[in-house]
């Protein structure tokens, strides 16, 4: 089955993936500059995807926002199925399903197969065995470049933590939880991987703070809009 899986969704990716890496190598003439190129494309790519699960995270956070006074309310004065039927009922009153929060994990569920593509690309990439870039001494191997420590998964992780602590202004403890979680187990993943693999995610965690920049200066802009009209 994951055979299969592989060949039909992962298999595609990753040809997908090395032609961009071929054609930004022929078009820059640097394997790192390639690799930081086919980062870009596939985020630029995605973007669209990202800015629907954005939306429908801002409609679930007004939805969930609306709703909580009551949601407060019931905990205090119901228990048990009593409380259930009175969410439920609160819940159809604002055409609302807690299901509907798993359509911001979009994003999420498209990194997975990327990620596994990107790995399985970048991992084993025989042209970047022995080539230098930007003080890395060699992109098909760990960077070993802070005294032997892996300098590049650390400013991955960095990078990673600034756009979870931007994007998740006003969020709840559990997402800010998962995205700590997630963050770490990148670094335990990809802190012996070749510096050419992890250039490629560092590459998409500082592309995702500028997203998240924007992102976050959009609400901010928004929640003033609707304190000004309310």
């Amino acid at each position: 089955m994951f055979g299969a899986l592989e060949l039909i969704l992962i298999e595609p990716i990753r040809a997908a993936l090395l032609v961009v890496l071929e054609w930004a190598f022929e078009l820059t003439r640097s394997q790192g500059v390639a690799i930081m190129v086919l980062s870009l494309v596939f985020n630029l790519l995605l973007l669209p995807a990202y800015h629907w699960a954005e939306k429908v995270q801002g409609r679930e956070r007004e939805a969930q926002a609306r709703m909580a006074p009551k949601l407060q309310e019931f905990s205090f004065a119901f228990a048990g199925q009593e409380r259930y039927m009175m969410q439920r009922a609160l819940y159809r009153q604002h055409r609302y399903h807690p299901i509907f929060a798993m359509r911001g994990l979009v994003p999420l569920a498209l990194q997975i197969p990327l990620f596994i593509a990107a790995f399985g690309l970048l991992n084993r990439h025989a042209p970047l065995s022995g080539v230098p870039f930007l003080g890395i001494p060699d992109l098909g191997a760990p960077d070993g470049l802070l005294f032997g420590i892996n300098l590049l998964p650390i400013v991955m992780t960095l990078l990673n933590l600034i756009a979870l602590w931007l994007y998740s202004q006003g969020q709840g403890v559990s997402e800010k939880v998962q995205g700590h979680v997630i963050a770490v187990l990148f670094l335990v993943l990809l802190y012996r991987s070749p510096a050419g693999l992890v250039l490629y995610w560092t590459t998409n965690n500082l592309f995702s703070v500028f997203k998240s920049l924007f992102y976050s200066s959009r609400r901010s802009h928004d929640f003033y809009r609707a304190s000004k009209c309310a």
